[in-house]
């Protein structure tokens, strides 16, 4: 790899982790940049760009950097968080990185039906660590839904929320009409006391299903689509932590509108409206 072309300042947050990059990549013997660019998925001059200060990296981009050249991923993924958190705050403006393809950042994973979605959003609920953040915004109440793996899924969320350990379930419940109203009810009686879930009701005035999503820790989105029969549903999974923040971002804005299910369901009656 070409030593860097101009002095790099370690007290600027992203071409100190440029130099840390730099170190790492001396310590796995100096890989070239057709093996770093290959497991990057990026060209080489990205590659060299990353390196020299020129450009912050993706965090899958450093994933697939320290991957190549041996780093431990736990280690480079909070010195990653740092550097950006560090950059953001000085006001700094990052060169933007090369539009797909060439970066290939997102990779969606496709799921084309019921099936499919929800097999793989429970076994991602499983393999989650801290966080998940979930919406269901939908006409019909979970129990209407044909599907074991849609129950399966369903459970395995509250399941994970029951193990004890520093995790949390959010919920962002749509309410448009009477069914939905009574399944709250029944959802209140049956999650209050799993102390690492909560859950907020919002008032959902629209006659179709809302885009729905779920988000695990800080590194994998689940969109699920609707179709018109009210068993279809289709979707995909990106896993990727800038893509995911947008996303957690909309999440927060619906939470802050959002009544706590408590209060809820302790303030309707039948005479009211959703």
């Amino acid at each position: 790899m070409p030593s860097p072309q101009r002095r790099l300042d370690p007290s600027v947050p992203r071409e100190r982790f440029a130099l840390e990059l730099q170190d790492l990549h001396r310590a796995a013997g100096k890989p070239t940049q057709q093996v770093l660019a290959a497991a990057m998925h990026c060209s080489h001059a990205t590659v060299s760009a990353i390196l020299n200060g020129h450009r912050f990296p993706s965090w899958e981009h450093t994933r697939a950097f320290v991957r190549a050249c041996g780093g431990e991923e736990a280690e480079w993924r909070r010195r990653w968080i740092q550097a950006d958190r560090e950059s953001r705050s000085d006001g700094v403006v990052f060169t933007p990185e090369p539009a797909v393809p060439e970066s290939s950042v997102l990779r969606p994973a496709w799921y084309l039906d019921n099936e499919q979605f929800y097999l793989n959003a429970a076994e991602r609920v499983r393999a989650t660590h801290s966080r998940i953040l979930v919406t269901y915004v939908r006409r019909r109440p979970p129990d209407h839904y044909t599907s074991e793996a849609a129950a399966a899924y369903f459970a395995a969320v509250l399941d994970w929320a029951r193990r004890p350990g520093a995790r949390s379930v959010r919920r962002i419940i749509g309410i448009s009409n009477r069914g939905m109203r009574d399944w709250v009810r029944r959802h209140y009686e049956d999650t209050k006391d799993i102390r690492n879930y909560d859950a907020r009701v919002i008032r959902w005035e629209l006659d179709a299903d809302g885009i729905n999503m779920a988000l695990f820790d800080d590194s994998a989105a689940f969109l699920a689509f609707s179709g018109v029969a009210s068993q279809e549903l289709s979707g995909f999974r990106v896993d990727s932590v800038e893509f995911l923040r947008y996303f957690v971002g909309y999440f927060d804005q619906l939470w802050a509108c959002g009544t706590a299910l408590e209060q809820y369901v302790s303030t309707q009656d039948d005479t009211r409206a959703f």
